[in-house]
């Protein structure tokens, strides 16, 4: 079966997202249908409807996922689709191998094979949570950061995916979690006061002959949300959306990355040595901030490298055995990249955010304000790219608009999408080639992020007759997730201050 995109059909409105989510931002009231979150968010409201993360149960599970069969069918698309990025030249980048969290090589991959149905609905639950502890912190008020803990929006068992890097002199290998919403890098350190189990051996500092302690007057640790002094060596403690937590000292040592399997050793990076870390990580060694910060990883190695990275996913059909590609440095790219400015919001600065002025669906720009997706002066609202969010979660009245969009332009009979956690599913049954319409999200500096059909719809039971949009509601501001950029070149350009995305094949 394969999946075209098409033109306009008809069908009428139907049930917005808050009967089903409620608002995002205070979701996870727990409710037990198939499978049931082990962390509880206090509902608050009347109108804080539970939201159930579902499983498809056993019988709504088959093996191959049909995306990985998906068509592209826009001539703009196509002209790009088969073209490869190279990079320019060895000492402007470094190649990193980039694992989702399902590859057989991660930490987070389970002894049994899991169906893509069952690591979608995973995936899927992962989201609904991440949205939600953005949204809370997003809400904080500045004067909130004045608490005795630094607080990241980020859960801690919601990595999707992972990086290899070494620290010390002989290095030391870990898995680390990998996210564009952090900045802080960690890994856990011997001796070990409180620490997770992970798949690898525990960074052993007194093996390492590069190993030092950042000082308190550091720029670096005065650049910590929270930071403290003991012995003139600089502590810190980041504490997670979910509760977990790592406690430590900062330091300094070689970080080496590989580059085309040779390991590129770079001198006194800092990163935190966590001696008490709370939370299960999934196993994973550490944490590898991509965040604006001056402690994240890109934010280091600018001083050796071009300040930029860049990443090509792969589909989450093929993330279960083949890896994708992420590069620090420059990278010559053909014709076709797109590319609009950072967006800066001094309240939230770790955070890549860019400016959504419209959506279009099936060639048709939809009736949404363009101050819909403005970040207020209380910094919240906006739209930013996120690695770490499965699927894409749009602001409530552009959400609306998208999901009335698409019921009046396909024709096929609606289904209850509850059972797969989605608000909009389609009757496919006896369709040989589906078709959708197209979609774009359009940004400021006219850049089209062009959506590949296999960008917007899942067929997600195993008789192959239910369609769904991969898409969801947020309550104030939009996070473009890492299924709608699959298939697409993504270029963090930091010395530029823009992002530049193009449909290709990766």
């Amino acid at each position: 079966m394969r999946l075209h995109s098409s033109g306009a059909g008809s069908d009428a409105a139907g049930r917005s997202w808050r009967r089903s989510m409620g608002r995002v931002s205070r979701v996870l009231c727990v409710g037990v249908l198939l499978v049931v979150l082990t962390t509880v968010v206090q509902c608050v409201g009347a109108e804080s409807l539970k939201r159930t993360f579902l499983q498809p149960a056993p019988d709504l599970i088959k093996e191959n996922f049909p995306l990985s069969n998906l068509t592209r069918h826009v001539v703009d698309r196509v002209q790009l689709a088969d073209r490869k990025y190279e990079t320019t030249k060895d000492d402007d980048v470094v190649r990193v191998r980039l694992m989702h969290r399902d590859h057989p090589d991660s930490p987070f991959s389970s002894s049994s094979s899991k169906s893509f149905q069952t690591r979608f609905a995973e995936a899927l639950q992962r989201s609904y949570s991440r949205a939600a502890y953005l949204g809370e912190k997003m809400r904080t008020p500045a004067s909130a950061s004045a608490q005795n803990k630094f607080e990241s929006a980020v859960s801690a068992g919601t990595g999707e995916y992972l990086m290899s890097l070494s620290l010390g002199t002989p290095p030391q290998q870990f898995a680390a979690i990998v996210d564009t919403g952090s900045d802080l890098n960690w890994v856990q350190c011997l001796p070990c006061k409180i620490c997770y189990q992970q798949t690898t051996s525990k960074f052993d500092p007194s093996k390492s002959s590069t190993f030092h302690a950042v000082p308190c007057t550091n720029p670096l640790c005065q650049a910590l949300p929270v930071q403290g002094c003991a012995d003139a060596a600089c502590q810190y403690d980041y504490v997670y959306g979910d509760q977990s937590s790592t406690l430590g000292e900062l330091a300094f040592d070689t970080i080496s990355l590989r580059n085309g399997g040779i390991p590129e050793g770079i001198p006194d990076f800092a990163f935190g040595c966590g001696h008490s870390n709370q939370g299960t990580f999934a196993g994973a060694g550490g944490l590898v901030g991509l965040g604006q910060g001056p402690v994240s990883l890109i934010s280091q190695l600018s001083s050796t490298f071009p300040n930029r990275f860049s990443y090509c996913l792969v589909n989450l059909n093929a993330a279960a055995t083949t890896t994708s590609a992420l590069l620090f440095g420059n990278v010559d790219v053909v014709a076709g990249v797109q590319y609009t400015p950072i967006v800066s919001n001094p309240l939230h600065p770790t955070y890549y955010y860019i400016q959504m002025v419209g959506i279009s669906v099936g060639g048709n720009n939809l009736d949404i304000a363009a101050s819909t997706f403005d970040i207020d002066s209380s910094g919240a609202g906006g739209t930013i790219l996120d690695s770490g969010t499965t699927i894409t979660m749009l602001t409530l009245p552009a959400y609306e608009a998208v999901l009335t969009a698409f019921k009046a332009q396909m024709t096929y009979p609606l289904v209850d999408g509850t059972p797969y956690g989605l608000d909009l599913c389609f009757d496919i049954a006896g369709v040989t080639n589906p078709t959708v319409p197209e979609m774009s999200f359009q940004f400021q500096g006219s850049a089209n992020f062009q959506l590949l059909p296999e960008n917007l719809f899942a067929i997600v039971d195993t008789a192959n007759t239910v369609l769904c949009l991969a898409m969801a509601g947020s309550e104030g501001f939009s996070i473009i997730g890492n299924i709608q950029q699959q298939d697409h070149l993504v270029i963090y350009d930091r010395v530029a201050q823009r992002i530049g995305f193009a449909v290709t094949t990766c």
